[in-house]
């Protein structure tokens, strides 16, 4: 898996240049659906070492099948997500959605999940699940205010058919993307436990920003200078909610 993360490291930093500045030829699009691939398995590995091997891949699929089914439903009847249909191919595609959004799904609340892992610590209660889905799940908002913005802007990787405010996407897709977390990060904090491979935790928090700032590199180069402004305003008022809820709840 060592392997993985170095070519994973190598893609994406060729990835960023090509991708931010518009350099990405038409017969490597395909390149778009391998980095989200190699980054869901990253967190596949890494949800595994927090929930156990079997328990840890079995989640990991559940959850993929979980994510999608509720895009399929955005998807089909504008519901959830809200309505909104795919204009890049990502590949292979499993109720009206390409598999590679549900690696995408993984990665997001594992990345999410490792940032946490202190709060995995027993002894484990509702309230303590609570607080950790509750910040768990507003890290993976933060991701999706500077995903979004970039994905149907800059690149049209996806286009919505309801508006909203924040550029034309609709408030529906951050509130179900909270909750959808949400569910998920408060049933895996029961079973997950604080892994003790630190290296892999340091990795998968890295990916985690590594994914904001790869965003945030395309962001700037297309001019979506408010979004920027968002994503980092949700993180410091994310960090500042955790500190908060960490004295409160011990």
């Amino acid at each position: 898996m060592n392997v993985v993360w170095k070519v994973f490291l190598v893609w994406y930093g060729i990835g960023v240049i090509l991708v931010a500045f518009d350099l990405l030829p038409p017969f490597l699009e395909w390149a778009n659906a391998v980095f989200l691939y190699l980054s869901g398995i990253l967190a596949i590995y890494y949800g595994m070492k927090v929930l156990g091997n079997l328990r840890g891949l079995s989640i990991s699929i559940v959850i993929m099948a979980f994510t999608m089914w509720a895009e399929s439903l955005g998807v089909e009847y504008g519901i959830i997500f809200g309505a909104y249909h795919y204009e890049q191919d990502f590949g292979v595609q499993v109720f009206g959605v390409p598999l590679t959004i549900g690696f995408a799904w993984v990665m997001v609340i594992f990345t999410s999940l490792s940032l946490m892992t202190r709060l995995l610590i027993k002894p484990k209660s509702i309230l303590k699940g609570l607080r950790f889905a509750f910040i768990a799940s507003l890290l993976a908002v933060c991701m999706d205010l500077i995903i979004d913005p970039v994905a149907y802007q800059a690149k049209q990787y996806w286009v919505w058919d309801d508006t909203g405010p924040y550029y034309e996407i609709p408030t529906q897709n951050f509130v179900a993307w909270f909750y959808v977390s949400f569910i998920i990060q408060f049933i895996v904090y029961f079973i997950a436990v604080p892994p003790s491979d630190e290296t892999w935790t340091k990795r998968i928090n890295w990916l985690y920003f590594l994914m904001i700032i790869m965003f945030v590199i395309t962001a700037f180069a297309y001019q979506l200078y408010f979004a920027i402004f968002v994503t980092g305003s949700g993180l410091l008022i994310t960090y500042l909610i955790y500190l908060l809820l960490k004295r409160r709840i011990k």
